[in-house]
Formats: C-alpha cells, sequence, structure tokens
C-alpha cells in the first residue's frame, strides 16, 4: 500500500514525486517510457528558487546551458531588445535531460519507488473513490497497486483525465497554431545568449542556445501551412527559416540535429483537477499552446503546490476537498492569467498590420531622438496598449 501513486514521471510527475519524498510519503511513480526521450516543449524556464528545492539547479549550472538574460522580438525585421524583467535569467533545457535529471533526484529519495516501461491499464475503485491502479509490466503480467490518492501527471492526453471524466473549467484551440520544433547545430549565436522571438509573416518563431552549442528552434504556423510541411518536414523547416532576415544569415552552416518533431492540432484548457481518491498536475490538468513558453515551470510549480496541500491533508489539517479546492485555487491565480495573455498572443499572430503602418515603425526604429523620446513617454504608451488590449 502506497501513500500515493503518479501516471507520468516526466517533469510535472517527477517534481511531485520528490517533493512527497522528501516529505516521507511512500510514493509509486509510474510510466510507460524507459528512458526520458524529446517531446513537444520550447525547452524555456524561467523560475529560479524552485530548481533549488528540487535538488537540481547544479546540474542545470554545470551542464553548459547559457544563462539567457535577454529577451530579443523581431517584428519583420525590426528589433526590439532588453534585459528580462521577469525573471534573472532564463534557460532552455533539453527535456531529455531535464526529465532524467528530475527523475534520478526521486528515485534517489528511499520513499519513492519507480516503475518504467509500464503501462496503466486501469483506475481502482472502492467506496471513496479511486483508490489505486491496474499496470501492465514490462514482462506483459499485470499487477495492481493501491494507494491513498492517485496523481494524473500524464501530460495532454491524460488517461487518468479522461478515466475518472475530468471537468474542463475553460478552453480554447481558436486560433492556435501547430508546431514544428528541431534541435540546430552549427548556428551563430548572439553576442548575448537571448530568447528569440520573431513575428514574420502568419507565424512565430522562438530560438533559444540550449547546452552542446545547440539552439532550439521552434517554428509555430497556421494548420493549413502545417499540413502543407507533411512529406518534408525537415526541408521546409530550414527554408522557413532561411526567409528570416535576421535569423538566416546566422544558419549558413547550420545543420538539423534529429528529427524534426510536430503536432498540428493545439488546445489550451484548465481542468477542474481533483475529485474523490483523484487529483491532475502539469499538462493533465491545464495545458497551454507552446507559445506562452511557461509549460516546464507550470509544472513544476504546480507539484509544489500539490505536495504542500496533499501534505496537509494526510496530516489531517484539511479534509481533501479543503486541501484540492486550496491546491485547485493556487493553480489557477498562476495559470489562469497566463491562459487569457496566449489566447490574446495567439490572436495577434493572426492580425496583420497595415501596410500603412510600416513606414512608421521604421522611422521610430531608425531615429535616435525618437527612441529616447519613446524612453521618456514609455509609461504613458505602456498604458495605452494595455488598455486598447482590455476585453
Amino acid at each position: 500500500m502506497y501513500d500515493f501513486i503518479i501516471v507520468g514521471a516526466r517533469c510535472a510527475g517527477a517534481a511531485t514525486a520528490y517533493f512527497l519524498g522528501q516529505k516521507g510519503y511512500r510514493t509509486l511513480l509510474i510510466d510507460r517510457y524507459a528512458v526520458p526521450g524529446p517531446t513537444l516543449s520550447t525547452h524555456i524556464l524561467g523560475e529560479t528558487g524552485i530548481y533549488e528545492r528540487l535538488g537540481i539547479a547544479r546540474k542545470m549550472e554545470t551542464s553548459g546551458i547559457p544563462a539567457l538574460t535577454r529577451m530579443r522580438i523581431d517584428l519583420e525585421g525590426r528589433l526590439f531588445e532588453s534585459d528580462i524583467c521577469v525573471t534573472p535569467r532564463a534557460l532552455g533545457v533539453r527535456r531529455e535531460l531535464l526529465d532524467r535529471w528530475l527523475l534520478d533526484a526521486a528515485c534517489g529519495l528511499p520513499e519513492v519507488h519507480a516503475k518504467l516501461s509500464t503501462q496503466v491499464i486501469d483506475l481502482l475503485e472502492g467506496e471513496d473513490g479511486v483508490c489505486g491502479v491496474r499496470c501492465k509490466l514490462p514482462d506483459g503480467s499485470v499487477e495492481t497497486y493501491k494507494a491513498r490518492a492517485v496523481i494524473g501527471a500524464d501530460g495532454r492526453h491524460s488517461s487518468v483525465a479522461r478515466r475518472v471524466g475530468a471537468e474542463t473549467a475553460m478552453a480554447s484551440d481558436e486560433r492556435h497554431l501547430g508546431v514544428y520544433y528541431a534541435y540546430v547545430l552549427h548556428a551563430d549565436p548572439l553576442p548575448i545568449p537571448a530568447v528569440e522571438w520573431y513575428w514574420s509573416e502568419t507565424d512565430i518563431v522562438l530560438c533559444n542556445p540550449i547546452d552542446g552549442g545547440r539552439h532550439c528552434i521552434a517554428v509555430m504556423l497556421p494548420q493549413e501551412t502545417f499540413r502543407s510541411w507533411s512529406g518534408d518536414p525537415a526541408s521546409k523547416f530550414i527554408e522557413r527559416l532561411s526567409r528570416i532576415r535576421t535569423l538566416g544569415p546566422r544558419l549558413r552552416y547550420a545543420r538539423l540535429q534529429g528529427s524534426v518533431r510536430g503536432v498540428e492540432t493545439l488546445r489550451s484548457y484548465v481542468r477542474k483537477p481533483y475529485g474523490p481518491g483523484w487529483v491532475l498536475v502539469g499538462d493533465a490538468g491545464a495545458h497551454l499552446h507552446p507559445v506562452s513558453g511557461v509549460g516546464i515551470d507550470n509544472a513544476v510549480c504546480s507539484a509544489e503546490m500539490l505536495a504542500e496541500e496533499l501534505d496537509a491533508y494526510m496530516r489531517g489539517e484539511r479534509t481533501w476537498t479543503e486541501a484540492m479546492s486550496a491546491y485547485t485555487q493556487r493553480r489557477d491565480e498562476r495559470i489562469i492569467p497566463q491562459y487569457e495573455a496566449c489566447l490574446k498572443t495567439l490572436a495577434r499572430a493572426g492580425q496583420p498590420i497595415l501596410e500603412a503602418h510600416w513606414p512608421t515603425l521604421d522611422v521610430l526604429c531608425t531615429f535616435p531622438g525618437l527612441v529616447k523620446e519613446l524612453g521618456g513617454r514609455a509609461e504613458r504608451i505602456y498604458t495605452l496598449l494595455t488598455e486598447e488590449n482590455e476585453p
């Protein structure tokens, strides 16, 4: 008998297991994979303290991952760049590294047990709700495991959420762009490492350096364009990047490492994350389009919130409903504003800038005196822009 069973051992599941294991709870961590591999992600994380508490900050700092202290936004060749104001630094971390580090950290605790290459085929129901799982092991045999509660950390296509019929609180797929991403070797780096964002034609391109001299580049494009790439995504990917005036020249000697991976249909949603004996964390409970760039941080921060509320429940300080309601409120206070901002950003991707506006923007970017004037009126301009975008 376990205290908790976690279905899914990537960043959300492994982080939840680590925080629960630290608190002394006997936890079973289950995943279908044998080793964490690549997965759809912008690979960007911006939180700092949470990774210290997860015990992997040192690995992140010594892995050759450059600290990203600048945000560089390109609007059809017009550049805007500054120090990142929302975090001291961002990092681009390959998920095959990050998820392995988190899994190793969790499994290094005596209270955490992992069963990999293991598929959950059903949930067990008791008088008070979900009480365990039925699994197919690597040798094909079937075993059952019981726990006080089952945690679904199994991503966008969560089988736990599906089996319990988790309610959707809000959802949208309107104007959601398909995403192709790849690791690129030998791209010329910027003098100061930056998170790079390109508004280009009808697409959004994100580019950031990761470990080993690589860049992770994601191309987000309308679904009809996405489908047209399906026969040869690698050459289409490189050809698309080469058309970006301020990025293409840096790719003269670049080559892809591995395949180009993509997802055509994406949906942003926030689910009610709990019921009798079950709770969801990470993308299983709330998923934002990758354009938001906050998925990893949301997963691990929500994992810590969940572990704290489960601890309060186990100590008898709160009932199950009280603890899970508190978890939901804390999660939603973080994620719902991001959900709303994500939808606004995706809407902007489909809003062309009128041809008549480009000469004025060129003037603003060309004359130093006007740039200085923009700085002097920044607060007024910011207020004007944000008020115009209020619902």
